[in-house]
């Protein structure tokens, strides 16, 4: 007979206790850390559909670099969105000098793959001054003569409002040393602060410099070219319009050049492809920026309420009609075949505006074809999937029945911003076409 002393026993029993406690502790650790795994892991599928969901934009067809395209948008939209809802405490179009900081490192990480974007260049001779009291950037090759060289002078995007020419820098680099000619960039006071006519102002008396002071800037005045995208193939137009053939060559990129009509084909087909870089929205909010309207008439004009009948039924709505849209360059041929009413409009609305947009200078669509008859030879380069798409090729065929001589660039899979990624970390083909063409357009005619 085996006698267990009762000190033993209660040891025992003391070890199995703490033996249960521990066993119920760690079960316990067990099912928090598999609730936690199971809860991040619904909170990551969460958020990685929603994430999949917000980067599931409409990419252009012809466009091979889907997922680009996506992180592109993404990168916009989400950039974009933080920017306007700015407006709701007072900051005008979400514009400051910190928003387009932002804005500008968020893109020039893109184009070149770092913020601070690209260094020194042995190939170039790149430094900052003022021509006529007005910022610009000039590159000038090192090779070649010093004397008599073509000179581009490009007029940056961004909606008048965004954007600088260091977001610029890629592209006027690789214009400067493929031509081998000299690239001015001008950096024009921006919207809203400096609405029109300012930044035309600004563009107009930079390129009035050039085109004055060749000889000391080392340039040929006669061999003198302006070009700029967006915003600045609006500028382009302009300053074009009032220089006529002082200039050699324009060429607007992707222009935006009228207020009149919101809704032309290109304006309803193209809205949804790739919006962060450019929607319907965001265009009308460059215009108010640029035309110092206010934002409480966003949804009128969006839907064209801004013109009165009577203006509708005006020579100047004939300006950008249906008989000069390009029927094969439109995919949805409903929006070709459809004629837009005319029977409305807010009459006060439009009687505060009309002077505004029909400025020739702020719209360089509503003017008679005879003013266009002078114009310099014209590049005009459009994509297919671009809002602003039938403004460029109206402008096209309205410079060709003024017999000027004009040359059109359509890239059917293009997309709007696209001349910025010929070369980076995202290169698109229908970009890196886009730039070749442009290179071998100057190289023959400039």
């Amino acid at each position: 007979m085996v006698h267990v002393h009762k000190g033993a026993k209660k040891k025992d029993a003391t070890a199995m206790g703490k033996f249960l406690t521990e066993h119920t502790v760690k079960s316990e650790r067990r099912g928090l850390s598999l609730l936690k795994v199971i809860v991040t892991a619904v909170i990551t599928a969460f958020l990685s559909f929603g994430l999949f969901q917000y980067m599931d934009t409409q990419v252009p067809e012809g466009v091979t670099e889907v997922w680009s395209a996506r992180i592109l948008d993404t990168a916009l939209r989400f950039n974009g969105k933080a920017i306007l809802s700015l407006h709701n405490f007072g900051i005008t179009g979400g514009v400051s000098w910190y928003t387009r900081k932002l804005v500008d490192v968020v893109l020039t990480t893109m184009i070149t793959g770092s913020p601070l974007g690209l260094g020194s260049d042995p190939e170039l001779k790149i430094y900052d001054t003022e021509y006529a009291g007005v910022g610009v950037r000039v590159y000038e090759p090192t090779k070649g003569p010093h004397t008599s060289r073509r000179a581009l002078i490009y007029y940056h995007g961004g909606g008048w409002s965004w954007l600088s020419i260091d977001v610029y820098d890629q592209a006027t680099r690789e214009l400067a040393k493929r031509v081998g000619m000299v690239v001015v960039s001008v950096a024009y006071r921006q919207s809203p602060e400096h609405p029109h006519p300012i930044p035309f102002h600004d563009c107009l008396a930079v390129t009035e410099h050039v085109l004055n002071n060749g000889k000391q800037l080392g340039i040929d005045a006669s061999r003198v070219s302006i070009s700029g995208d967006s915003a600045g193939g609006h500028l382009t137009a302009a300053v074009a319009l009032r220089l006529k053939k002082k200039i050699k060559i324009q060429i607007p990129i992707y222009p935006c050049l009228q207020l009149f009509d919101m809704k032309t084909p290109s304006y309803i087909e193209n809205k949804n492809y790739i919006p962060g870089m450019l929607n319907d929205v965001s265009m009308l909010t460059y215009w108010l920026n640029y035309g110092n309207i206010s934002y409480d008439h966003l949804e009128k004009i969006l839907t064209n309420q801004h013109t009165s009948p009577a203006l509708k039924k005006s020579k100047y709505a004939k300006y950008i009609g249906k008989q000069w849209l390009m029927k094969e360059h439109i995919r949805n041929q409903d929006l070709y075949n459809a004629d837009q009413p005319t029977d409305f409009g807010d009459e006060e609305l439009s009687a505060s505006l009309e002077k505004t947009i029909l400025d020739p200078y702020f719209s360089p669509l509503m003017v008679d074809d005879k003013e266009n008859t002078d114009l310099p030879f014209t590049y005009v380069l459009t994509a297919g999937y671009d809002v602003l798409r039938d403004d460029g090729l109206i402008y096209y065929q309205r410079l060709k029945q003024a017999g000027v001589k004009v040359r059109l660039a359509h890239y059917p899979e293009g997309f709007h911003g696209m001349i910025f990624f010929f070369k980076g970390p995202m290169p698109f083909q229908v970009g890196i076409r886009a730039m070749d063409d442009l290179v071998d357009f100057l190289k023959a005619n400039l």
